[in-house]
């Protein structure tokens, strides 16, 4: 023997053998005695639609997309050029400004009423005070005590001024 090369080793059947299954796989199909043969996918039929290339492409029709309805025509009626609601919040709007207004110039003398009155009870005070020096000068007035003879002069000028002398 030489020992360039591995010595062969026989092939047998045994050692090249495939795995066989110990059930048959082949179909047995029954046909029918009388009648048609329906096959089961034949029953929904093939329809031809466009694809995004506009070619026509083979498609189950219950896989196919509904076909287009027709638009309804459309109302060509002029339209309002302000919204009916818009229109009606608008306008209570514009009514609580003008209830407003009028309001307001109604109750205008109101608030006017407290300065003016506050105005006129000061002349009155004033006229009160200047009243008597506008008259005829002051008063005088005398006391007589069993032991002092004193003598009380006040006079009265413009603005409530009062000048007082007293003499014992």
């Amino acid at each position: 023997m030489s020992t360039d090369r591995a010595p062969e080793t026989p092939r047998t059947d045994a050692a090249v053998q495939l795995h066989r299954p110990t059930y048959d796989l082949t179909p047995h199909y029954q046909m029918p005695v009388t009648g048609t043969v329906q096959l089961h996918n034949e029953s929904d039929p093939v329809v031809w639609v466009p694809d995004a290339y506009g070619r026509m492409i083979p498609m189950r029709r219950s896989a196919a997309p509904a076909p287009m309805q027709p638009m309804p025509p459309r109302d060509l009626s002029p339209q309002p050029l302000l919204d009916p609601r818009a229109q009606m919040i608008a306008a209570g709007g514009v009514l609580a400004a003008g209830t407003g207004w009028g309001i307001g110039q109604a109750l205008a003398p109101l608030a006017g009423l407290g300065a003016g009155g506050l105005m006129w009870l000061a002349i009155a005070v004033v006229g009160w005070k200047l009243a008597p020096a506008l008259m005829g000068g002051g008063r005088t007035v005398e006391r007589h005590t069993h032991e002092h003879h004193t003598h009380v002069t006040n006079k009265n000028r413009g603005f409530g001024r009062s000048t007082t002398h007293v003499n014992h």
